[in-house]
């Protein structure tokens, strides 16, 4: 049986890096918050610690230059996990006893010409114990990362939404624009996710709506996979180009899409809630209105079968080198299906 728990999103304020120096200022920042928070959690809770804890995208790093974004500026931060930085977190979590996931740039061995945007999972021992690498990297405008998918023939038999099996429930990540398709979150739960945890970075998208599709689609993953999502944004952070009308509102949803926590602006912060799982297994074990139980994979497969949309193996050699490379491929996309009758031409 798993007991309740205490789950904490984190929501740092963030430095734009141009090398390791800044990673590593950005590493010895969320260290020290852990120190901070975990005091006064323990002092707000009556002694009680949180057993998972939950970093943004790019959190020790940033993005890149917003306008000047290339391979050349970006693949200069990513890391190797496991690596030296995950090695300091996983102190953290040796320290305290809980696990700690996030998501940050990664270099392999396997692609020396490409570098993925990959979430990871560090256990109470400190060891990485799941690394999900993004699967809408490629097919969007910000990290210039390449995906799984644009290497699939070479990436081999590889588990592309792996889940790990924990004392505190299932663990299984999916990363800031993953969550505009529910196919990802979907196959989390296929394998088994029941606590699922979002890393989301701001999109430089000053707008009110923003922030309510945010909630729309972290509510919805919840509810429509009968899951935990936990979702960390970045705060404010004056040292990169994102301001707090593009941060904030970090969150904790439970498995039937009621808000459990959230930090409802972009000041540097973090959220708290209960994680009861065994809640969720009831949940997911009743009858009335078990929607995985529901499910009809056999005719959504179909539908989905010798369809191409955003291609496979586009960027199989090395990573795109632009965010030119991905308006060329999106824009013949769109005229292909159009071509195939999927989409129609608008009049004008």
């Amino acid at each position: 049986m798993i007991k309740p728990y205490l789950a904490m999103v984190m929501q740092p304020r963030v430095i734009a890096a141009k090398g390791m120096a800044e990673v590593h200022q950005n590493l010895d920042h969320v260290r020290k918050l852990i120190d901070q928070y975990l005091k006064g959690v323990w002092q707000l809770s009556g002694g009680g610690s949180p057993k998972l804890v939950v970093f943004p995208e790019s959190f020790l790093h940033g993005y890149g230059p917003m306008k000047t974004r290339t391979y050349q500026t970006n693949s200069r931060l990513a890391l190797r996990i496991p690596g030296d930085e995950t090695k300091a977190l996983g102190e953290k979590c040796k320290q305290y006893g809980f696990y700690l996931a996030g998501s940050a740039f990664e270099k392999i061995d396997e692609f020396p010409n490409h570098f993925f945007n990959t979430g990871f999972i560090i256990s109470p021992e400190g060891e990485v114990i799941l690394k999900y690498r993004k699967i809408n990297a490629s097919n969007n405008n910000i990290e210039i990362s390449s995906s799984p998918v644009d290497v699939l023939n070479q990436y081999g038999p590889k588990d592309l939404f792996p889940v790990v099996k924990t004392p505190i429930g299932n663990l299984g990540i999916f990363i800031c624009y993953d969550g505009w398709y529910p196919e990802v979150a979907r196959c989390l739960m296929v394998n088994g996710a029941e606590i699922m945890i979002r890393p989301m970075g701001p999109s430089g998208i000053p707008t009110v709506s923003e922030r309510e599709w945010w909630i729309l689609q972290n509510r919805s993953r919840a509810y429509e996979n009968l899951a935990y999502v936990l979702g960390a944004n970045w705060a404010d952070s004056p040292d990169s180009e994102y301001g707090s009308s593009s941060s904030g509102s970090s969150m904790i949803v439970d498995f039937r899409g009621n808000v459990v926590a959230q930090h409802t602006d972009a000041s540097e912060w973090f959220v708290m809630g209960t994680i009861d799982v065994e809640a969720l297994r009831r949940g997911r074990s009743q009858i009335f209105m078990n929607y995985i139980a529901q499910l009809r994979m056999e005719v959504y497969a179909k539908a989905f079968q010798g369809k191409t949309f955003f291609p496979p193996n586009a960027f199989p050699d090395k990573n795109k080198p632009s965010q030119d490379a991905t308006w060329a491929i999106q824009s013949a996309t769109v005229e292909r299906l159009q071509k195939e009758g999927i989409l129609e031409k608008p009049s004008s």
